[in-house]
């Protein structure tokens, strides 16, 4: 099963944040406040978090549980950022009816470059792990995390298990977009920091040509984890997106903030 949590329902609508490979809902602390006017639903996908005790098997399996047991039969907008930006994309191809929009960030689109060093990446990954002093680096250099969400970032991060992580990897390093997102009808913004992979800034590039309600945004001095480091610029664009959704303004174009 996914452990999620819910904060109470209101008469606006309910969003769902999606975490990233390693991470789990403490990373989404800076925007449950921001969105209190929102019903907000935070999930620990299979492998992390509260939820490492169901074995993560595929991104279909995955998008199965969130669509079963975390949105039920509620119709919602849902944020991913990197993993949790490709279960909110398989959540708008296959589940339509629950989705009303769907905000994503640093995903690719194609295959990966380099698949043969996913062995040597897992043993990089699994070794930094085990590592306090890497870690704690880690979460306060990169993600300037204050210390009682540096001690979350740390705990969650080293439950990813070699087997996750690989049996993750290798699944999204294969991933390509085709014809069948064709069938995707629900407003889906994806967006890239400008200082993200190669990998990720072609994906605003190539998402229009398969999904015809996309919108694509590259985001000016972001880096991947940009939901934590800028969260207030993360917090205003995700917002800007929802209000334009509930004036029924959803149009195609790019552009860059």
């Amino acid at each position: 099963m996914i452990d999620y949590t819910e904060t109470a329902s209101n008469e606006n609508e309910s969003i769902l944040f999606i975490h990233g490979l390693g991470a789990s809902r403490w990373m989404w602390w800076q925007q449950e406040p921001a969105f209190s006017d929102y019903q907000v639903i935070l999930a620990d996908l299979p492998g992390h978090g509260k939820s490492v005790s169901t074995p993560w098997l595929s991104l279909a399996d995955t998008t199965n549980l969130v669509a079963q047991h975390v949105i039920k039969n509620r119709k919602i907008h849902v944020v991913g950022i990197s993993l949790g930006g490709h279960v909110a994309l398989e959540l708008a191809k296959h589940y339509p009816e629950k989705i009303l929009s769907t905000f994503i960030s640093g995903i690719t689109v194609q295959p990966m470059h380099f698949q043969f060093l996913l062995k040597v990446q897992s043993r990089i990954v699994q070794r930094g792990i085990r590592n306090e002093r890497y870690l704690n680096k880690l979460a306060h250099g990169y993600y300037h995390l204050p210390p009682d969400k540096s001690s979350e970032f740390i705990a969650d991060y080293q439950l990813l298990t070699k087997e996750t992580y690989e049996t993750i990897w290798q699944e999204i390093m294969q991933f390509r977009l085709d014809e069948s997102y064709g069938h995707i009808d629900s407003p889906c913004l994806i967006v890239a920091g400008d200082q993200e992979s190669r990998g990720i800034l072609e994906s605003i590039e190539i998402a229009p040509q398969f999904i015809p309600t996309a919108v694509t945004r590259l985001i000016s001095d972001a880096q991947h984890a940009w939901p934590v480091q800028k969260a207030q610029q993360f917090n205003r664009t995700l917002r800007e997106w929802l209000v334009h959704q509930s004036n029924g303004m959803g149009s195609r174009n790019k552009n860059t903030e």
